[in-house]
């Protein structure tokens, strides 16, 4: 096994003493997805990075929120575009969020509200924070880095995007202050069929499904490739615990999880085998 990325990486977000554990927008398992308390018992757990999606309001704010539209986990209708910041205010973030054993709704009118990016720096200025920019807008990669700048906060996050020209564009506005970025999915694609074009210098981390239809990407032989080239490897959304462990003991530099506890408790656990 070669030595992991997490113990030898350069770039300050990556180094760490244990492979980082990484809450998937905050707590989510038990407290509904990307609101101030996800992210805050995630915190308290100690988790390394707290993880997050960006999307753009109508006025071209950018807020903590993974879908296209509010339906889903709010009680508003339609595509957060179409709202300003101030009107997206008015929408419950814990309305959908039912408790599995009960059925209930228990965080219905508990004032969980959408966060802006600058707000949720603020509120949590001392962890890391990945964060991945959902819209293609062509002006969300430099609204994103005014917020990250305006917080003082680009010494510790890492930006990915699922839109190769949207992390492409934040790469080259953001030059000056060597914010890091993962691999878009055609850098990954590049990496998995060993394209001759594949230039890795461009990002640090691959953050990446376990698979995606008949592809295998994270596996041990992926991994080694990866160290080899020193980047580093984060899977998402692990929740189960053989993967777990199978990933810690593969190397893994990271876990992106909806459950930190539990993979707190399963890294104890193979620190002791």
């Amino acid at each position: 096994m070669t030595y992991p990325i997490y113990l030898r990486s350069e770039i300050p977000f990556l180094r760490n003493e244990r492979p980082l554990i990484m809450a998937h927008r905050g707590r989510s398992a038990f407290t509904p997805e990307s609101s101030y308390q996800s992210f805050k018992e995630a915190y308290d757990l100690n988790v390394d990075v707290l993880e997050t999606d960006i999307r753009l309001t109508k006025d071209n704010i950018p807020v903590i929120f993974h879908d296209k539209t509010l339906d889903r986990t709010t009680n508003g209708i339609g595509p957060i575009r179409d709202f300003s910041f101030d009107e997206i205010q008015s929408f419950d973030l814990g309305y959908w969020y039912q408790d599995s054993e009960s059925g209930e709704y228990p965080y219905r009118d508990k004032d969980f509200k959408i966060l802006s990016l600058v707000d949720f720096l603020d509120k949590f200025p001392k962890i890391r924070v990945n964060l991945d920019i959902k819209d293609r807008t062509k002006t969300a990669p430099q609204q994103i880095l005014e917020s990250i700048l305006t917080s003082d906060a680009q010494d510790r996050v890492l930006l990915g995007s699922f839109h190769h020209r949207q992390i492409k564009k934040f790469r080259n506005i953001s030059k000056k202050w060597n914010i890091p970025t993962s691999a878009s999915p055609i850098e990954v694609l590049a990496f998995l069929f060993h394209f001759t074009q594949f230039s890795h210098k461009n990002f640090c981390v691959f953050q990446v499904p376990m698979s995606f239809k008949f592809l295998k990407i994270v596996n041990q032989k992926n991994i080694e490739r990866a160290h080899k080239l020193k980047l580093a490897v984060h899977p998402w959304t692990i929740n189960i615990e053989q993967t777990m462990m199978n990933l810690f003991s593969w190397g893994i530099d990271g876990i992106f999880s909806d459950d930190s506890e539990l993979l707190l408790k399963v890294w104890d656990s193979y620190k002791l085998k």
